[in-house]
């Protein structure tokens, strides 16, 4: 699939588009997914939401309603074990109960179907006294339900078929060639008019779309993270019996968080040199890896050794250090050198692509040709998707696939001025704290990297404002913004990051500097764009989309 493909966009809108947490069920929870991506920029889905107080109840004993241009499709979703005996239906929720009931799926979907079709018919002013084409689905995600006189091929979809979600699409096609040959919809309105369906969605969902505050999307999001770097750990167990390491990745791919664990495995047989190029990423490594036996500095600060070799050399960000001349130092600290020491390099080889004039290609085929094992890193484990989806457009570099889930579209905050730049920073950080967002998970990361000249200045907040490269040499993170140039965030993040002070004529040729910056959200991402700097970021993008059609 080429990048413009990828980048269209063009898929179903779910409404809401983020499923509530008080949705427990799994299989509702992969239908939900399996929905949001299919391409289809005209249908809507609808995922229930059982609210309380919401005037339209019926619509919450309907788990999905897909409305397409062909048909309004109500769709049952039962997950766990399903059995039908003795003239009764048994679901099994996984956790030993069993749930009894003399109505089954099929009978409960037809259900739902007319009484909301009726609901319909009173309160949509283009169905009034009329049907629409309507029909239902029953998806059992795990498991196959026998042939029965109950239901037609045409209304199930079982696990088979489901395939984990990459049947649906098939699924709801095939729904749509059923329903409306059905001899009491012959009548109804088709097609379903781009009008009319938005007015279907209207009167199920009149006043909002229930999306979660980005606080309780962080949280959701931090339990995937933490699930996913877990996952990483696997990649230690498996490399463990390799004296000689090399992995590469790239942003969020986990780089860091595995240099980090490896170097507190290692120091249980020997002594431990950590390495980068960056002073604060050496710091954060440092407030992490308390063990006398580590030992953590950044790369211009290796003299401090005094001539001291170690049993293993462990180097993060190694990118930025890939001169002949840089590794030649590191062979002096490890013991048996470069080509019989114990070492551990993880790097981002995008730098290769972004940045050339950084990268001596010499360097990596000495290291690569040192008997290491390679392995590469692919999951994506730090960004959301629309994170991965926006540096990939500008910039074109392979960030893995994007594991951590969905979350809110990147923001582009066209500004006039720098003064217009800090009013436009100030509404935003007043939304992201009124949706309770913490202090502390806020980073606003400055492309010019100049404390002095920043546009953060001239914020109202830049008094509760903290340099992060001050606040972790010193260990003493308060609930505070922080703020840090490019450079000295680099291999760190945060779950919001708030990018300003971008100039054009400095963007010119730097994708390495939007790569950096970019990569560092895990969860939000709001850009700053003063004059020319949207024409540089286009003229990025479509380099990069014009890089890939002559690649691929």
């Amino acid at each position: 699939m080429t990048l413009l493909l990828r980048l269209r966009g063009e898929l179903m809108r779910i409404v809401p588009s983020e499923i509530s947490s008080k949705t427990r069920s799994t299989a509702e929870r992969s239908v939900f997914a399996a929905l949001k991506a299919i391409p289809d920029d005209e249908s809507v889905a609808l995922h229930s939401v059982h609210l309380p107080a919401h005037r339209y109840k019926r619509v919450g004993e309907i788990d999905f309603v897909v409305i397409t241009h062909k048909l309004i499709l109500f769709i049952e979703v039962k997950g766990g074990g399903v059995a039908f005996r003795d003239g009764k239906w048994h679901y099994g929720g996984g956790d030993g109960h069993v749930d009894t009931r003399d109505e089954g799926p099929f009978e409960q979907a037809s259900s739902g179907m007319h009484e909301l079709e009726r609901e319909f018919r009173g309160t949509v002013d283009g169905l009034r006294a009329r049907d629409a084409v309507g029909g239902y689905l029953v998806i059992t995600p795990g498991v196959d339900l026998p042939p029965m006189t109950t239901y037609e091929p045409e209304q199930y979809l079982g696990r088979t078929a489901y395939a984990g979600g990459r049947g649906l699409e098939a699924a709801i096609r095939r729904a749509g060639r059923y329903w409306p040959s059905k001899g009491k919809n012959r009548s109804a309105i088709s097609p379903i008019s781009a009008q009319l369906r938005g007015d279907i969605v209207k009167a199920v969902r009149p006043d909002f779309d229930l999306v979660p505050n980005l606080q309780s999307r962080i949280t959701d999001l931090e339990a995937t993270f933490e699930r996913l770097t877990n996952e990483q750990l696997e990649r230690i167990d498996e490399l463990e019996e390799n004296p000689r390491l090399i992995w590469t990745g790239g942003a969020g791919t986990g780089k860091t968080f595995l240099a980090a664990e490896a170097a507190r495995r290692k120091s249980a047989s020997g002594t431990v040199l950590f390495t980068c190029a960056s002073h604060t990423l050496a710091a954060h490594v440092s407030n992490i890896l308390s063990d006398e036996s580590i030992v953590v500095l950044p790369f211009d600060r290796l003299d401090e050794t005094r001539g001291r070799s170690f049993d293993h050399l462990i180097v993060d960000e190694a990118q930025d250090l890939m001169t002949l001349e840089h590794l030649g130092k590191l062979e002096e600290l490890v013991e048996g050198g470069l080509d019989r020491g114990r070492w551990i390099f993880m790097l981002d080889r995008n730098n290769q692509i972004l940045f050339p004039e950084g990268y001596d290609p010499e360097a990596w085929k000495y290291l690569s040709e040192l008997g290491a094992t390679s392995a590469s890193l692919k999951r994506n484990c730090r960004n959301t998707k629309q994170i991965v989806r926006q540096v990939q457009r500008y910039t074109g570099a392979d960030l893995g696939t994007a594991m951590a889930g969905q979350g809110e579209q990147v923001i582009f905050a066209k500004v006039s001025s720098r003064e217009d730049e800090a009013s436009a920073l100030d509404r935003h950080l007043d939304r992201l704290l009124d949706d309770g967002v913490s202090p502390r998970d806020i980073t606003l990361v400055s492309s010019s990297g100049d404390w002095v000249s920043t546009s953060a200045r001239l914020s109202r907040r830049f008094s509760k404002i903290d340099r992060y490269a001050d606040t972790i040499g010193s260990g003493r993170l308060r609930n505070r913004i922080t703020w840090s140039s490019v450079v000295d965030f680099k291999g760190l993040e945060n779950q919001v990051v708030c990018l300003i002070d971008l100039d054009a004529e400095a963007l010119e040729g730097r994708l390495d500097s939007i790569y950096v910056a970019w990569t560092r959200a895990r969860a939000h991402l709001w850009i700053a764009t003063l004059p020319g700097v949207s024409r540089v970021l286009r003229d990025m993008g479509t380099a990069a989309l014009e890089k890939e059609g002559a690649t691929g």
